[in-house]
């Protein structure tokens, strides 16, 4: 889809640079630079976006997913439920039995997979048994891809913003193929 919109749309500003075609060099220009816009807008909110927001935007996604969907998420993170408090009230994680984190607790109850933390005198974490919640796990992934996607969209949108400069100097040279372009040197006289 857009692999090939984006093929098409550069062998048009090639073929407009190889014909020295004013019309698709503008035209080129105007859509590159809207596409400049649009990428450099959305790398700057990936990159921008903040803990609080990613956890909003996971907690939607998680609240829409089918049950298919998260099991299998559960299955790759190996977690259980979405943060084991007010999202896995409303919608209650399945399947949670059958990971690798609650096989050997022999539970009966999705909820028994949960992670139980035992806290020490000091109040420091001296034994967990159970899944961990999958907001933990996710958001790491999600906050690295965010920012990485960010960073890469940033770049190429530099990148096009080289193009479009490139593309208004060389809509603006004369062509040498034609002898009108250049007035006393030759034009029109043999």
């Amino acid at each position: 889809g857009a692999g090939v919109f984006l093929f098409l749309f550069s062998f048009l500003g090639l073929c407009g640079a190889l014909h020295h075609h004013q019309v698709m060099l503008f035209f080129y220009m105007v859509v590159l630079g809207l596409l400049c816009i649009v990428q450099f807008a959305s790398s700057i909110t990936l990159v921008a976006i903040n803990e609080e927001q990613q956890a909003d935007i996971l907690n939607k996604s998680w609240v829409a997913a089918a049950n298919h969907s998260r099991f299998e998420i559960q299955k790759a993170f190996d977690c259980c439920g979405f943060d084991q408090n007010t999202t896995d009230k409303l919608y209650p994680p399945k399947n949670c039995s059958q990971l690798a984190c609650c096989k050997n607790l022999y539970k009966t109850n999705e909820t028994q997979c949960y992670l139980n933390e035992t806290l020490g005198p000091d109040k420091n974490v001296t034994s967990s048994v159970g899944c961990h919640p999958c907001s933990d796990k996710v958001s790491e992934q999600f906050s690295y891809a965010t920012k990485v996607s960010g960073a890469v969209g940033l770049f190429f949108s530099f990148t096009e913003l080289i193009g479009i400069i490139l593309a208004i100097q060389y809509r603006n040279t004369k062509d040498p193929s034609r002898a009108y372009a250049f007035p006393g040197h030759g034009g029109f006289t043999k």
